[in-house]
């Protein structure tokens, strides 16, 4: 489907937003609905939502002469990550998982019993270990460079601070944590240096 929104869609979308605040609901209700009238995928619609929210609200004038009406200031702010708190998630996780707590436990404690915000931290861990590999290979390489055991959750295993390895597995574990362009670079220079 086309990744195009019309006017009257953008319009839909505000009005079941507004809808939801009405009747209690959460956005995800009218992200749900939209998505269904749409064809478009739950997160795509959250997606279009909050940035045109943001634009409405840069440029308040183009909301009133859509007559689209935006929610007031008391709405539930859609909060990113700063890459500080990124690395303290991860960092937390996998050295919690290194003692032997669940990824699970350590959210809960981290959330200090908010539902939405261990939601929250659950996903951006989910995203971060599937879609940010160098981001994530590169804080466990600051944690081994400290001194400190942590989780590999690509190698799945623990990796112990100071412990003897044999090169063969540290060049194992190097070449595991390259994107395949990497890897593929990585063997050229190989091939050139045994040449």
């Amino acid at each position: 489907m086309e990744n195009n929104w019309t006017i009257e869609q953008t319009k839909t979308l505000f009005s079941l937003a507004r809808e939801a605040k009405e009747k209690g609901r959460g956005l995800i209700w009218a992200f749900s609905a939209m998505s269904e009238k749409s064809g478009r995928s739950v997160n795509s619609v959250r997606n279009y939502y909050y940035s045109q929210l943001k634009m409405f609200e840069l440029v308040p004038s183009l909301a009133t002469d859509l007559g689209i009406e935006l929610l007031d200031s008391s709405r539930e702010r859609f909060e990113l990550f700063d890459s500080d708190e990124i690395e303290e998630l991860i960092e937390r996780v996998i050295i919690g998982k290194a003692n032997g707590v669940s990824v699970r436990k350590t959210i809960a404690e981290m959330s200090e019993g908010d539902g939405k915000k261990a939601l929250r931290l659950q996903n951006k861990y989910r995203s971060m270990i599937l879609h940010h590999r160098e981001k994530v290979t590169e804080i466990m390489r600051k944690l081994g460079a400290a001194g400190k055991n942590y989780y590999n959750p690509y190698l799945k295993e623990v990796i112990v601070a100071g412990a003897e390895t044999d090169n063969y597995k540290k060049l194992g574990d190097y070449i595991a944590s390259l994107d395949e362009t990497e890897v593929g670079e990585f063997l050229t220079i190989m091939k050139k240096f045994f040449a």
